[in-house]
């Protein structure tokens, strides 16, 4: 199976994906680093970094609502992330096709136990 590529981190909608909402730290990064293979880059008492290849994302235990939050992630193939979260008890969506700006987009949407909602795709060229 081809190695999975994290290319990017977008928000959807009004977020800051360099402050998306946790309530608990230590949870919310085992679910990254063990589940989504993020590591991360730097941790404080108010902020922790998460990258994957070229996606970064920052968690933030703020007065935000995790379950108002969404985030696109950028990746190919998208088939083998989600064989990938599959096999980690994680429930992804089918493979659909959207489309945004003009352009198309086989995705996956995903939701974390704590409340963010992602959405993983790539766009069909």
């Amino acid at each position: 199976m081809e190695e999975v590529t994290f290319k990017s981190a977008y928000p959807i909608g009004d977020i800051d994906i360099n402050a998306l909402p946790v309530k608990d730290f230590g949870q919310a990064i085992g679910y990254y680093t063990r589940v989504l293979g993020f590591s991360m880059v730097s941790r404080s008492s108010e902020l922790v970094v998460l990258r994957r290849g070229d996606a970064q994302i920052g968690l933030q235990n703020n007065n935000l609502d995790p379950e108002q939050i969404s985030c696109y992630f950028e990746v190919s193939p998208v088939e083998n992330l989600r064989e990938e979260v599959a096999s980690k008890s994680i429930e992804p969506s089918a493979i659909r096709i959207d489309k945004h700006n003009g352009k198309t987009f086989r995705v996956i949407l995903a939701k974390e136990p704590y409340g963010v909602c992602f959405c993983f795709g790539e766009e069909v060229k």
